[in-house]
């Protein structure tokens, strides 16, 4: 048993490490007390613990490099299986994890905050954030906010113009960083409009995590970014992208490309019909307007009460 993990470790590690160089002077015969739990083994990881040897290559800045660069672009290929998988299969991420299936796949929560952090890079996309002109202006709690924020101007002997720069500032960054609470928001709604005893809580959970990856990697970086590169291209050929397309139809176009996700993750993972899956989308859709409502109200009040 203790030989076979070590084959697996072994075989994990070349994986892992399959663009670097192993060095030939690495004796996998000798015997070896791991460090943390005192366990006697042979080759190159702990088959106790998982504790690596380590070695003198391993405190370079060359290697500290390689290796941060391996955190964050995952080269032993989970990341690259999820993101295949989630754009092929949807829903598949959430039923195999949950039926135990955990090797070839990022764990949900890891994979959601990677893309996160993929959307963090891209300052020009804005499409969790709103701004205070809108906040004061187009939202069902405008009222509320511009009491507010009239109270603030008058205890802090300020114009709306200086406070507005101050909050939008403040909102662009806040607007990121609380993005998981749209999966906390949109939770609720999941179970409502695709209720099976059969599912459980745990299990709408990551589909729920799923369904905001999915929304940041594909119509919010992927798609905004193809929209951006065609607005550029209207614009050399002097043509204007509210005229040829709007705001109306390409919103109409995002929400349908979330609904070929929906309905076949929903169909995969809560075991729903063709029929009773496509109206559960519908009502998954729907509701995005009440959820994403709620997160702007949420952000409002977080960066409001931040300044």
């Amino acid at each position: 048993m203790k030989l076979k993990f070590q084959n697996l470790n072994l075989h994990h590690a070349q994986k892992m490490n399959f663009w670097r160089k192993i060095p030939k002077d690495f004796d996998y015969q000798i015997a070896r007390v791991c460090k943390h739990c005192e366990n006697t083994f042979q080759g190159k990881f702990c088959n106790h613990c998982g504790e690596k040897v380590l070695e003198k290559q391993d405190q370079t800045f060359k290697n500290y490099l390689l290796n941060l660069l391996n955190a964050y672009t995952f080269v032993d290929g989970k990341f690259f299986n999820s993101i295949w998988t989630l754009l092929r299969k949807p829903g598949k991420l959430t039923s195999d994890i949950s039926d135990g299936i955990t090797v070839p796949y990022m764990q949900p929560i890891s994979f959601f905050f990677l893309a996160n952090f993929i959307y963090f890079f891209f300052p020009v996309i804005q499409t969790f954030n709103t701004n205070l002109f809108n906040q004061l202006n187009s939202m069902p709690y405008s009222g509320f906010a511009r009491e507010k924020v009239n109270e603030f101007l008058i205890n802090n002997d300020i114009n709306l113009t200086e406070f507005s720069t101050v909050y939008d500032l403040n909102s662009t960054g806040n607007s990121k960083l609380l993005l998981f609470l749209f999966v906390l928001y949109l939770l609720p709604f999941i179970i409502l409009t695709n209720f099976s005893k059969q599912v459980t809580f745990v299990k709408y959970f990551q589909l729920s995590l799923e369904f905001v990856t999915f929304i940041l990697i594909v119509p919010t970086v992927g798609i905004s970014l193809l929209t951006a590169g065609l607005g550029k291209i209207l614009q050399a050929i002097n043509s204007d992208w509210n005229v040829e397309v709007g705001d109306a139809y390409y919103s109409l176009f995002l929400a349908f490309i979330i609904l070929c996700f929906f309905v076949p993750a929903i169909r995969r993972v809560v075991g729903f019909s063709w029929w009773r899956s496509i109206l559960g989308g519908f009502l998954l859709v729907s509701s995005l307007i009440v959820v994403i409502t709620i997160y702007r109200f949420t952000l409002f009040i977080a960066t409001f009460y931040s300044l």
